[in-house]
């Protein structure tokens, strides 16, 4: 069956052979025979061995002997389960190449000894403690492409630790490994450890505290590139800080994405459909799609693993001061990684309800308007504040605020900013709150810009539930009874009914009466038209509230930045794009808006559509007929236009 072909050359031929029975009919042959093809396999792994050992003499092959070579590590490494002491010596082999000539061997060949390595690890065949050793010793090779495997292989292998084929002991060793290759002095090292870690963590296959507070320790490397991988790991997605991710799904969207395809079955109806161009720009459509939708199920899973590192720290307290003494010693650092400690400080003292005072009065030099990043800042104080602040440091920061934002001098998107930053202190902190500081504020609610006005009276609605003795009089609003409620206008009448046929009205009564219709017609269209406004605006910043109110208690219940950034009117006008997405947004049923005839399946075609497909043959003599009915003007500027193009001339 086999050829008696000697050297190298024969590896390709005996390659294709085996690897077409065990391909077709692997579980009848190979693994139900596998003793028949013994000497075969041995005859191929000596050339294996002979080829080592010019290895060992030459790392570097000629290209003529590299691609046969490699097809007999892959061959070998799929069969060689089946024969067991073949396997030991082949991977045995294969381990001291590659820890002797790490460096000096060539990629390929190394990374088809990485993959054959992983094939029989998967079979038992070869120590997994072993070999995650050995890949992180070949991390420090300067082979993107092998970095990339070994990071891939080891979170794989991860995945199926988590399956239960190993034991409780096999993952707490690879645990326990991962955590030492942290503190690595190789960068290269500590970093690929890190990215599996954090990798583990978000695919819950390492979910627990002591991999959330061996991340955390990455915070404080001596590498920013660590720090920030770290830092972001425990911050989750900018989606996620500005408020963007809405979690709660109506049943529509459930069912939508139930019904939608997946990406195989997509790929497979184009690859049997004809090739158009409408097919093909759909088809890439619904790959951008589908794409979109795994990305949205990625952050929306790494927000709340996100959440759960924070609260799996061990000391809290003690990893916020460490971060806070790093802020302050190092002053010629990147602003976009002091920007991150400045977060993460933040959301750890929200969450976890800290006292790190001094944190406070380090974010005052912050508060400028013309401050890079003003509003993520202004988010972190407001983030941090919760109610064991002592009322003192909560007041000092809201004054910083006021004086450098709430001014006359500043532009109203400054003062709108700064006011729903108040807001979002005092939801948290309402006992800072001094009468005569708020009353000051609250005066913005008659400033002339309406973004202005609604945060201030924002901050009004606020307090009418929280600590309406601070307030105006005539801002604290109107006493309502929990039995009390909204009259409508058929109420009224049946009860002016009712009071008109049981008693006399007074002198008095009919003067009240008088007055009151004097004035509703002295009243214009406007001013009702504006109390009806401000009614809207009152029940818009009501349900605003709420929704505050209510999501205090989901999640970590910190503010986001779209509470800081809310502005009721726009400040600029809108591009196309932006109303296009926009009304795609109020449609969630496009077929309402189409004509009948043209929605239903089966619908016919125009003659017009019908052409469209039609070959040229079939419409050239409809064309040629087109053209003897055209105008005299028309055959000129033709004849004049092909003259010039003779001619060589531009048209």
């Amino acid at each position: 069956m086999i050829s008696g072909l000697t050297g190298l050359q024969n590896i390709g031929v005996v390659f294709k052979e085996l690897l077409q029975i065990h391909d077709k009919n692997s579980s009848l042959q190979i693994h139900k025979d596998a003793d028949s093809y013994r000497d075969e396999f041995k005859e191929q792994f000596q050339h294996y061995l002979q080829t080592v050992k010019l290895l060992n003499l030459q790392p570097t092959l000629h290209r003529t002997d590299l691609v046969p070579f490699l097809e007999l590590i892959n061959f070998l490494s799929m069969v060689a389960s089946h024969y067991p002491d073949e396997a030991k010596e082949f991977s045995s082999s294969m381990l001291l190449v590659l820890r002797s000539h790490s460096t000096g061997l060539n990629p390929e060949i190394r990374l088809a000894f990485c993959k054959a390595l992983v094939i029989l690890r998967n079979r038992r065949l070869v120590d997994p403690l072993e070999l995650l050793e050995l890949f992180f010793e070949l991390v420090k090779c300067d082979d993107k492409q092998l970095r990339r495997f070994v990071y891939g292989s080891t979170v794989s292998f991860l995945k199926r630790l988590r399956s239960g084929k190993y034991g409780q002991k096999v993952v707490s060793n690879v645990q326990a490994s991962l955590f030492v290759k942290l503190k690595d002095s190789r960068s290269i090292v500590a970093r690929v450890a890190e990215l599996v870690l954090i990798d583990a963590f978000r695919k819950n296959i390492l979910r627990d505290a002591k991999s959330a507070n061996a991340i955390s320790e990455c915070c404080f490397h001596k590498l920013s590139r660590l720090q920030v991988a770290a830092l972001r790991f425990f911050l989750g997605s900018t989606k996620d800080e500005e408020g963007l991710e809405d979690d709660s799904e109506s049943e529509e969207d459930n069912e939508k994405k139930e019904d939608q395809k997946t990406l195989k079955e997509v790929v497979l109806s184009y690859r049997a459909a004809k090739k158009t161009r409408k097919k093909i720009k759909m088809f890439e459509k619904a790959k951008k799609l589908i794409s979109k939708e795994k990305n949205s199920k990625k952050e929306g899973r790494s927000k709340d693993c996100n959440l759960y590192a924070i609260q799996s720290l061990y000391d809290p307290q003690t990893f916020c001061d460490r971060l806070f003494a790093l802020l302050t010693c190092n002053k010629n650092e990147r602003f976009d990684l002091r920007l991150l400690r400045i977060a993460l400080c933040a959301r750890v003292i929200g969450i976890h309800k800290l006292q790190t005072l001094s944190f406070y009065s380090y974010l005052h030099r912050y508060f400028q308007p013309k401050q890079r990043e003003v509003t993520r800042l202004l988010l972190y104080a407001a983030q941090a504040c919760h109610e064991l602040v002592p009322p003192d440091i909560v007041e000092q920061l809201v004054r910083v605020i006021a004086q450098n934002f709430v001014t006359d001098r500043n532009s109203p998107e400054a003062i709108t900013v700064g006011l729903n930053t108040i807001r979002e202190i005092f939801t948290n902190c309402s006992f800072a709150a001094t009468e005569d500081l708020l009353r000051d504020l609250t005066e913005y609610k008659k400033y002339k810009n309406k973004n202005v006005s609604m945060a201030a009276r924002g901050l009004i609605t606020l307090f009418r539930t929280v600590n309406p003795k601070l307030l105006y009089r005539k801002d604290r609003g109107r006493l309502v009874l929990f039995s009390e409620t909204e009259t409508t206008t058929e109420s009224l009448a049946k009860k002016a009914e009712v009071v008109s046929e049981s008693r006399i009205l007074t002198q008095e009564e009919f003067r009240k009466i008088h007055a009151f219709q004097l004035r509703k017609q002295v009243v214009s269209g406007k001013q009702l038209l504006k109390k009806q406004k401000r009614k809207l605006d009152d029940i818009t910043l009501d349900e605003e509230l709420e929704e505050k109110m209510a999501r205090l208690d989901e999640g970590d219940g910190l503010p986001r930045l779209k509470d800081i950034e809310h502005f009721h009117k726009k400040i600029r006008r809108q591009t196309k794009e932006e109303r296009m997405k926009q009304a795609a947004e109020g449609r969630p049923d496009k077929d309402v808006y189409s004509k009948p005839k043209k929605a239903g399946p089966h619908v016919g075609r125009t003659n017009r559509q019908l052409a469209k497909r039609k070959n040229f043959q079939m419409v050239r003599q409809k064309i040629r007929g087109r053209n003897r009915q055209r105008s005299f003007r028309d055959q000129q500027k033709t004849l004049r236009n092909y003259l010039l193009r003779q001619s060589g001339r531009k048209v």
